[in-house]
């Protein structure tokens, strides 16, 4: 469901990758440790399940999917997708811990105490954009700006958000645009 992610990132970036021991996949390099985009590995069913036991909460069968296939991910300096750190950094080089997943509950924590209704599922946010993402009760995907709480922009599916996502940094790049930050 989720593998036209890679697949679209692979055309994108061709050879421009490096594959971390971890088995995190980063692309697009812009020097000095920074990579534009990276994809963590998927985990196993059985790890979603003790992953959502070990959070106290059911996750959203969509977010469930895409774990199945990334663990969380970092989108052309556009997108971030929360997962699962890893129990221990035990042996990680500097750069294997810097390109963990952001920890879902840390992300949850973060937007929740900004009047999120319980409801929804925080999964993700843009500093580009100043929104966090959300899946509501109905399965949509709600692009929230981070100081008014409204809703920006609403998507049917994860699929669909991420392919506009896939296609909005695509075009970026087409133009020559890179976001930095410092």
């Amino acid at each position: 469901m989720f593998d036209f992610i890679g697949q679209e990132l692979s055309e994108i970036y061709r050879d421009d990758k490096k594959k971390l021991r971890t088995n995190t996949i980063l692309l697009g390099d812009l020097g000095v440790g920074r990579w534009h985009t990276h994809l963590q590995p998927p985990l196993s069913k059985e790890l979603i399940a003790h992953f959502e036991v070990e959070l106290k909460q059911e996750f959203p069968p969509q977010y469930k999917e895409f774990l199945n296939f990334y663990n969380g991910c970092y989108l052309f300096d556009l997108l971030r997708i929360a997962g699962k750190s890893p129990d221990t950094y035990k042996g990680f080089s500097i750069e294997e811990q810097i390109m963990t997943p952001i920890e879902l509950d840390n992300m949850q924590d973060l937007y929740r105490r900004k009047r999120t209704p319980q409801t929804h599922f925080i999964f993700g946010d843009s500093i580009v954009k100043n929104a966090y993402y959300v899946i509501d009760i109905d399965g949509n995907i709600l692009e929230m700006d981070f100081k008014t709480k409204k809703v920006i922009k609403s998507y049917d599916d994860l699929n669909n958000f991420l392919r506009e996502i896939l296609k909005e940094g695509k075009e970026n790049l087409r133009n020559g645009i890179y976001l930095e930050f410092g």
